[in-house]
């Protein structure tokens, strides 16, 4: 499959993305979503420099990330998406994005206004929809910070 793994994650693109989901999963290419960082020489620099030579990167903007995964869809190489919020890929989805019906959830950083709901993720109201929102598209929604570590699943915290 030309996407490999699609994750929220709030910090984007560190070393368990660049040193374990990357040898985890095959990963020929990173497509990050976020308008600010899209929008940001520096921070486009930061993430561009942290990851592998090896393993291509982009950083798009919504619209622009709608169309580059979908070309991924069709690629011959394994792309990771990599965005911060659930929003974002809620987004994705209601403008035609199609990546897959898997998402992996690393860190989501407490913050005013958030419930923590499991290991270093803790999530505002408006995100809790948004995981509603792909869960009722039928999206499986795995909370895992690191391969070697336990799985839990959006649909077990609404128990």
């Amino acid at each position: 499959m030309p996407i490999s793994f699609v994750r929220i994650d709030d910090r984007v693109i560190h070393g368990q993305i660049v040193t374990r989901w990357t040898r985890w999963k095959d990963c020929h290419g990173i497509l990050v979503i976020d308008d600010q960082i899209a929008q940001d020489p520096m921070q486009k620099k930061i993430f561009s420099n942290a990851v592998p030579k090896s393993i291509k990167i982009g950083i798009y903007t919504l619209d622009e990330g709608v169309e580059k995964i979908n070309k991924a869809k069709g690629a011959k190489n394994s792309y990771f998406v990599i965005v911060k919020s659930p929003l974002t890929l809620q987004r994705l989805i209601e403008k035609g994005a199609d990546f897959g019906h898997t998402i992996n959830v690393g860190p989501m950083s407490a913050r005013e206004n958030t419930e923590y709901i499991g290991k270093n993720v803790s999530i505002t109201p408006d995100e809790r929809q948004a995981f509603d929102y792909l869960d009722s598209n039928d999206i499986d929604i795995s909370f895992q910070l690191v391969p070697e570590e336990n799985v839990y699943k959006w649909k077990d915290i609404q128990s």
